[in-house]
C-alpha cells in the first residue's frame, strides 16, 4: 500500500475519555456518515482489490494488508446499491471487528474522508424511523452538528458476512 495513515494500531486498554467523543467523518455518495475513531485502525489508498469469485456485490474484493487478507466493503454499494466510482479522494477505511473473540479486518471503501469531530452525548440522538435513506438496521444513532445530521453507522450490522451473503441469494 503506497501511502498508509495508521489512526489506531495498539489502543491502550484506558482509552483516554477525549478518544470516545470522536468520529471519523466520511462521504458516500455525497452524504457524510460516521463512526468512532476507536473502530479505525487506518486510512489508505485505494489501490487494487482482488476480486473473489461467488462473493457478495457489496464485497468490492480482497486486498493484502500486512499479510492479512482483508475483505473491502463497498459502502456506497452496501448503503445505496449502487458500486463506488472510485476517483482521486477514494479511501479504504480499515476497521477491525470481533466475531466469536476472533479478531476480523475489513476495508470500507468510501468516497474521501472528511474529518474528525468530536461529538457530546447530548448532541446524538435515536434516528427516525423515516426519511434517513438508507436501511434502518445500517444506523446506530445520529448525531446533529451545527445545523446537520450524520447518520453514526452500525459496523456490526455493516460488515455482517451472513447477511451480506443472504443478501446475494435472495
Amino acid at each position: 500500500m503506497a501511502n498508509s495513515n495508521v489512526i489506531n494500531d495498539e489502543l491502550p486498554e484506558q482509552v483516554p475519555q477525549a478518544l470516545n467523543n470522536q468520529y471519523l467523518t466520511f462521504i458516500v455518495h455525497g452524504k457524510r456518515y460516521a463512526i468512532s475513531i476507536l473502530e479505525v485502525k487506518e486510512i489508505i489508498e485505494v489501490s487494487s482489490m482482488t476480486r473473489v469469485p461467488m462473493a457478495a456485490n457489496a464485497v468490492r474484493g480482497v486486498i493484502n494488508l500486512r499479510g492479512n487478507v482483508a475483505p473491502v466493503i463497498d459502502l456506497n454499494q452496501r448503503l445505496k446499491n449502487t458500486p463506488t466510482m472510485v476517483g482521486r479522494r477514494s479511501v479504504i477505511l480499515v476497521v477491525e471487528q470481533y466475531d466469536q473473540q476472533e479478531r476480523e479486518l475489513f476495508g470500507m471503501l468510501a468516497d474521501g474522508v472528511s474529518e474528525i469531530v468530536e461529538i457530546n452525548d447530548n448532541e446524538i440522538q435515536e434516528a427516525p424511523d423515516f426519511g434517513v435513506g438508507i436501511r434502518q438496521e445500517f444506523i446506530e444513532r445520529m448525531a446533529r452538528i451545527g445545523d446537520d445530521f450524520i447518520v453514526l453507522l452500525s459496523l456490526g450490522r455493516l460488515l455482517d458476512a451472513e447477511e451480506l451473503a443472504q443478501r446475494e441469494a435472495s
